[in-house]
């Protein structure tokens, strides 16, 4: 029987990076962004914290986002590094970080909001100029209303399968009407590991928002 391999240490430490030049505050306060440093196999590198903003202080940040930021960090190791027979080296890690932890939420939109454009643009309506695509707040339930209103007859005008998707993603958005705490949101990366899969498969009524999401998180994971 072979060896069982001792499972090799990650270190994780966040900091603020003073190195870089500060964002200046009224009264002339530095803020740093936020970094995190990762060590595995005697083997360091630093990346950008994709949700902090920037602080005076390392203890002006939130626990919860350290702790989510460190846990997403830590199951891509764990994946990568249980992948054959070659030692893991943190190689692509802050990419993979950008993709995996990506919310469920923000991956829907990503695959959605080109689909629902591609359809209103269709519309060749005057109207058209003014939905600012690009805009932050405006998500794919808000485009949709903003069309319906515009547009006369523009629901008669959608393919049946983006139909069916628009639907299942107002039914994902019902389903999340419950209170929400900073950084409990499901990312790609539950997904992908099965944990988040199972909890919406057991729910007949969620079984095309689960079929959504599993289509938005494979176009998520294409840029990996």
């Amino acid at each position: 029987m072979a060896p069982i391999k001792k499972a090799k240490k990650v270190t994780i430490k966040f900091f603020l990076n003073q190195l870089l030049e500060p964002v200046t505050g009224d009264k002339g306060q530095a803020y740093y962004p936020l970094y995190i440093q990762v060590t595995f196999n005697r083997k360091n590198m630093t990346l950008k914290s994709k949700y902090a903003e920037y602080y005076q202080d390392l203890k002006e940040v939130k626990p919860e986002l350290m702790a989510f930021e460190e846990r997403i960090l830590r199951k891509i190791i764990s994946h990568e590094a249980g992948q054959g027979d070659n030692d893991y080296d943190l190689k692509g890690l802050k990419h993979k970080y950008e993709v995996y932890s990506t919310s469920i939420g923000e991956a829907l939109e990503n695959y959605l909001k080109p689909k629902l454009r591609s359809t209103i643009l269709k519309t060749n309506d005057e109207l058209t100029t003014v939905l600012d695509f690009q805009q932050t707040h405006a998500t794919v339930g808000r485009l949709y209303k903003a069309a319906k209103l515009l547009f006369s007859g523009f629901e008669d005008t959608l393919p049946i399968r983006l139909k069916d998707d628009l639907t299942a993603y107002g039914n994902y958005h019902q389903l999340l009407q419950k209170p929400v705490f900073d950084f409990s949101f499901a990312t790609v990366l539950d997904w992908v590991d099965g944990g988040y899969q199972d909890e919406q498969g057991k729910k007949e009524a969620t079984k095309r928002v689960a079929s959504l999401i599993d289509q938005a998180v494979k176009e998520q994971l294409k840029q990996l």
